[in-house]
């Protein structure tokens, strides 16, 4: 019977300040998923994933237990992230690899959604079972660019696949398993710093998978560690067909599942997803709809919502109005004018000039200009003019009865008699 040694290390790397990885390690299903996502939504997506397989596990036998796994947990991403605003649009990426056992021989399962790889340490040679789900190796299987060019291509960290946006195909590979082969589950903080020929020079001489791992970490983060590094090793033995002698190409071509049954609320196929950062058709709320998930706001919060909305509105057009709707008389430079508003304003609204009349301050007693100057409130435009106009008057009134006069006074004239002393 085939038995599985597995080590692993995950590390944050020396950029990033959250590790948005998790790992996961069962008797025999194993998993490394890539979170991605603002503040803490990358940490949930791979957490909820990794949770999510944890207890599929125990059920779990075939290709299409790790399917109908890998599904509900990408439901359960969405899930979560409708629920909460703060973890919109998170995601995670997933590789996992689960030990079948079968009459005719046990094998090795690996599925995959993203870019986090799957490699078979096998007689010597490492081959990379798993196909990156990203926009520059999708372009490179095209032969639309070379290899060179996808390692530099701009896009080349853009992925088209990821549990926590829609539905998607799981890839699936089979490995034929001898004594002595290693399985490497990681997130491309290790493929993305450190080469293949690195990795197979580490399987190949350090023989305590958790040590392997960590030494892996170790040279990533050595060769600029950019990213999070997450590694799990799975060591076989005693599969019954030795080890494998020589290196050899390893066949891994994809196996497509049996029908999986329903999970617990399918998702219809919206079609492949072009980028990660480019959301499906759907709107958000539609999505919401189908997966059947509680409105956030109810009838009733919305009706009290608006009703405040518009006790708000009517507020501000009752103040604008009130403003609006006085007058007062004032003074610019010797002139004097006619606003509409009120004195300094009130809240956002301002007073404007309304009229400049051709009554200057030299038309009014003295006395009335300090009370001018600071502004004198009127219920209307006529008022306001009724009111320089009772100036007028005023002045003139009190220049009929004050008027100023000159006026030259003779006075008699004494004679004075000199005498000689």
């Amino acid at each position: 019977m085939t038995v599985l040694r597995a080590g692993s290390a995950t590390d944050p790397g020396r950029v990033r300040a959250v590790n948005q990885d998790s790992i996961l390690i069962t008797d025999g299903l194993f998993c490394v998923a890539d979170g991605m996502g603002g503040h803490a939504g990358g940490e949930v997506a791979s957490k909820t994933a990794v949770d999510v397989l944890r207890t599929e596990a125990l059920i779990a036998t075939d290709a299409d237990g790790v399917v109908v796994a890998i599904k509900r947990a990408n439901e359960e991403v969405i899930r979560r992230s409708l629920e909460d605003p703060e973890l919109a649009g998170m995601g995670t990426t997933v590789v996992a690899s689960m030990l079948v056992r079968d009459v005719l021989g046990d094998y090795m399962i690996v599925a995959n959604v993203g870019d986090s790889r799957g490699y078979h340490y096998q007689g010597g040679g490492l081959r990379q079972v798993t196909n990156d789900h990203s926009v520059s190796a999708e372009l490179l299987r095209a032969g639309e660019i070379t290899a060179e060019e996808a390692a530099h291509h701009a896009r080349r960290h853009v992925i088209t696949r990821v549990l926590g946006l829609d539905d998607f195909e799981v890839d699936l590979f089979n490995l034929e398993l001898f004594d002595g082969d290693r399985i490497l589950l990681c997130s491309d903080g290790l493929s993305n710093e450190v080469s293949d020929e690195e990795i197979a020079m580490v399987l190949g001489h350090v023989e305590d998978p958790s040590t392997a791992a960590a030494d892996l970490v170790r040279r990533a983060n050595a060769n600029g560690g950019q990213d999070n590094i997450s590694v799990v090793v799975i060591d076989v033995s005693e599969t019954g067909r030795g080890p494998a002698a020589i290196p050899k190409p390893l066949p891994s071509a994809p196996v497509m599942a049996a029908a999986v049954p329903a999970a617990k609320a399918v998702i219809p196929r919206l079609g492949e997803a072009s980028d990660i950062t480019q959301k499906s058709d759907e709107g958000w709320l539609a999505r919401r709809r189908r997966l059947g998930v509680r409105r956030a706001i109810t009838l009733r919060t919305g009706l009290l919502i608006g009703a405040v909305v518009l006790v708000i509105v009517g507020a501000l057009g009752f103040v604008g109005w009130y403003e609006q709707s006085s007058y007062y008389v004032s003074t610019s430079g010797s002139t004097i004018v006619i606003y509409q508003g009120r004195p300094g304003g009130l809240l956002w609204f301002h007073p404007h000039l309304s009229v400049t009349t051709t009554t200057s301050t030299n038309d009014v007693l003295a006395i009335r200009i300090p009370q001018l100057q600071a502004g004198v409130m009127e219920p209307s435009l006529e008022a306001a003019n009724a009111y320089i106009a009772n100036l007028v008057q005023e002045y003139k009134a009190a220049q009929s009865l004050n008027p100023t006069t000159t006026t030259t006074t003779s006075l008699p004239m004494t004679p004075t008699t000199l005498q000689a002393g």
